[in-house]
């Protein structure tokens, strides 16, 4: 009888520390995501002082698609641990994913703004001679 009560004993240990650990990762979600949000913001102010280009645009606009997706991902995980059934925890699972698919894309389209803003400043194509 007492194995059993040990063993129920280390298994709500278990549960109480993985809990604690995904909380721990949601704060270091939203946390990352005040830190994005806070460049997107002062990266938007720069770039109306420093004027408008078609690739700063770009940058501009990956940067808050990735802005998007963090606050996304951040949502999403919190409402995983916050879950209270298996639909709840199902929706905020394809909420996590999608906000990592808006991170992506946000980080690809500030890559081909950089790409086009070295061209325009005469370095050439960084990525050519990567990929090639």
């Amino acid at each position: 009888m007492d194995g059993v009560r040990s063993e129920k004993g280390e298994d709500k240990e278990k549960k109480e520390l993985i809990l604690s650990l995904e909380k721990g990762i949601a704060i270091c979600q939203w946390i990352q995501a005040g830190a994005v949000f806070t460049e997107a913001v002062l990266l938007t102010r720069l770039y109306f002082l420093n004027g408008e280009s078609s690739a700063e645009q770009k940058i501009l606009a990956g940067i808050w698609t990735q802005t998007i997706g963090q606050l996304m991902e951040a949502h999403g995980v919190t409402k995983q641990i916050m879950n209270l059934n298996d639909i709840s925890l199902l929706k905020a699972q394809k909420l996590t994913v999608a906000g990592d698919i808006l991170q992506s894309l946000g980080s690809g389209l500030q890559a081909i703004g950089g790409e086009e803003a070295l061209i325009s400043e005469g370095i050439g194509k960084m990525f050519e001679t990567i990929i090639l």
